[in-house]
């Protein structure tokens, strides 16, 4: 919730922007994320309400332990409600114990731990409880969500490396807005805080990863976004998902094919369309 002491690094009209707070935001967060995963943003489907916040930290997690000082949120000052959040993170090499890891793999395998953490150890031991390969918590967890939502685990743990599209070692980042404050230049502001950090010296490149499928927000959303009748984004790699059944597919509008793709700007070009350059 905003109050009168909250330190906002950018105050615009109705809301304010200020650094994620762990403790304070991450269910509000971790909600947001689930309810807006799905391209045109609506909620989750596959992970039902009571997962919300458990698949909000798969997502947001990585980039909240190794990169917090670019996660930003906004608050609805009228209300302190949080209704919109970046995470970003510098994108080159992550130090570990064994060497130095490519940040989308680290990424990556943190995001896989969280998993594990939250729904425990999901593989095929999960039909074989009697063997007490997972903890009792959790498997109980994770039934409850509906086997719908165990086969998405499981899918994610076997499928979704080999589902990620590649990026190139620059700065990435994603957001997310609240349904009823899109469209108020919550993302524009956001991303104009992120990208302004970076020196065009050394990151001369930006790189966002989105979902897309026909009838939502597709690529030609993306192709449509341009300055001084050149594209801003660029498609650096593309990878069909088969998260979803056909069944599914038709029930929530999503086309035949959907994509979870790596885009990519020039630094100096994102930053002018942002401001409002033609």
């Amino acid at each position: 919730m905003g109050s009168s002491d909250t330190k906002y690094f950018r105050k615009s009209a109705s809301y304010g922007f200020r650094l994620y707070d762990h403790e304070k935001d991450e269910e509000a967060v971790c909600r947001l994320c689930w309810a807006n995963a799905l391209p045109g943003g609506r909620g989750f489907v596959l992970i039902p309400e009571a997962g919300a916040v458990s698949f909000g930290r798969i997502v947001t997690g990585p980039f909240a332990k190794y990169a917090p000082e670019y996660f930003y949120v906004a608050d609805d000052l009228r209300t302190g409600n949080l209704v919109g959040y970046l995470t970003g993170a510098e994108g080159g090499p992550v130090k570990t114990k064994k060497g130095k890891m490519a940040w989308m793999d680290w990424r990556d395998k943190t995001a896989e731990r969280i998993a594990e953490k939250e729904f425990g150890e999901i593989s095929f031991k999960l039909s074989l409880p009697i063997y007490g390969f997972l903890e009792g918590a959790k498997f109980f967890y994770a039934l409850s969500l509906g086997s719908r939502a165990i086969q998405f685990l499981l899918h994610a743990k076997f499928n979704g490396a080999n589902e990620m599209p590649k990026a190139p070692p620059c700065p990435e980042f994603h957001f997310h807005v609240a349904s009823g404050h899109r469209g108020e230049g919550i993302g524009r502001k956001f991303i104009e805080h992120f990208v302004s950090r970076f020196s065009a010296g050394k990151n001369q490149k930006v790189c966002a990863q989105v979902t897309v499928c026909e009838g939502h927000k597709d690529l030609d959303y993306y192709d449509s976004i341009k300055y001084r009748g050149k594209n801003v984004w660029k498609v650096f790699d593309r990878k069909e998902t088969a998260m979803y059944t056909n069944t599914e597919k038709q029930q929530l509008g999503l086309g035949r094919v959907v994509e979870n793709v790596s885009l990519v700007a020039d630094r100096k070009k994102l930053l002018a369309f942002i401001r409002g350059g033609a």
